[in-house]
């Protein structure tokens, strides 16, 4: 019986030597991996070093949890190394799944966060570009309502929301024909019309406001936005998230720069799709390194070098857009999740695993924050 070798991982069953195509005129020689049952996935497990406490508990976990995101996504943190597949001592099946329900409330806070954070933006940016062009219809459809500089995103951006539009009035004219069908056998105010908003704005007003549409964008979308406005709203809407910077570091000193904030919403974004899309959280890492913005770094700096990339330096970023009472909610709720975890663990450390994040050691150690309502 072959096993594949590779992040703690269980081959399914036997391997068969099989020939797969690989590039024109070449072939690559593949193990195709086979079933194996529970008991056989255990069994090797055990073989490796991982204990059981309860492993009739554990097959039924197996069996409805998946078992390549429990087993090979997670228990390499309890491997002796990362080229062994053998366990440290002490490790249990039970440290495993603790560690996998962790990163997924992590990134449940995280995401709610974000999504709070994301509400915010969109609210500035809205009001600002209509402010900016409070007459012209479809403005943001506008390329003259942009940074000249910026053409091709400013093109990419026009058509994406372009898009967003023709597809919901697509559906709203189909969905009002269903309706008028409907009508026929039913009485008009048993009809639950159902419009979208869209659909509403561009068939009475022939324009969409962009107070609407900044509804059906997400993060990214908003990103390209404010990453292709001219500079005076890119610093209107800073100097508006001087509000919540203020709040969240009291001896903050505007200003906020553009570039600044938007290395933090493009950072934010990637992150929330780790979260979103429910990957593992877990060594991830952003593209590239935030900004370094000194009001908020060097609070946290001391004793520590913080990785721009890291999870915890997103985290200490969303500083920048929420409220001092919704930071610190977020603040709490993860330090509660590690303190949990930190008592679960047994053949690893919580700083182990919260270096894997960015966030520096003991800091599940620290105060709690006031939550004011």
């Amino acid at each position: 019986m072959n096993e594949r070798k590779k992040s703690g991982g269980i081959s399914t069953g036997t391997a068969t030597e099989t020939k797969a195509p690989h590039h024109i005129g070449e072939e690559l020689s593949l193990s195709k991996p086979h079933f194996k049952n529970i008991d056989k996935q255990i069994k090797i497990l055990k073989q490796r070093g991982l204990t059981f406490d309860d492993e009739k508990k554990a097959k039924k976990y197996l069996l409805s949890n998946n078992y390549y995101n429990i087993i090979n996504g997670y228990s390499k943190y309890f491997q002796k190394s990362p080229d062994s597949d053998e366990y440290r001592k002490n490790a249990q099946f039970d440290e495993v799944c603790n560690l996998y329900f962790f990163d997924k409330e992590i990134k449940q806070l995280l995401l709610n966060a974000i999504l709070t954070a994301e509400h915010h933006l969109k609210s500035i940016l809205a009001y600002r570009f209509a402010e900016k062009y409070p007459d012209k219809r479809y403005a943001y459809l506008d390329i003259n309502c942009y940074d000249s500089k910026q053409t091709l995103c400013v093109i990419k951006t026009i058509s994406k929301i372009t898009k967003i539009i023709n597809t919901h009035v697509a559906i709203g004219k189909k969905h009002r024909g269903k309706v008028k069908n409907d009508i026929k056998n039913r009485k008009e105010k048993d009809i639950k019309v159902g419009n979208n908003s869209i659909f509403y704005y561009v068939e009475k007003y022939d324009d969409v406001p962009i107070w609407v549409i900044v509804d059906y964008l997400n993060l990214g979308d908003l990103y390209y936005i404010i990453y292709c406005l001219p500079t005076n709203l890119q610093n209107k809407i800073a100097f508006d998230l001087c509000g919540f910077i203020s709040e969240n570091i009291p001896d903050f000193n505007k200003p906020f720069q553009p570039e600044k904030m938007l290395s933090f919403i493009r950072n934010i974004k990637e992150t929330r799709n780790i979260c979103a899309h429910n990957n593992r959280l877990l060594d991830f890492y952003c593209n590239a390194s935030s900004k370094y913005f000194k009001p908020l770094h060097s609070k946290y700096e001391k004793g520590c070098n913080i990785n721009r990339k890291s999870v915890y330096s997103t985290f200490l970023s969303l500083q920048c857009f929420l409220s001092q009472t919704e930071y610190n909610i977020l603040h709490n709720s993860i330090r509660k999740r590690t303190r949990n975890l930190k008592n679960k663990l047994t053949s690893i450390t919580i700083d182990e695993i919260m270096q894997l994040l960015g966030f520096p050691d003991n800091w599940y150690e620290g105060k709690k924050l006031e939550q004011k309502h």
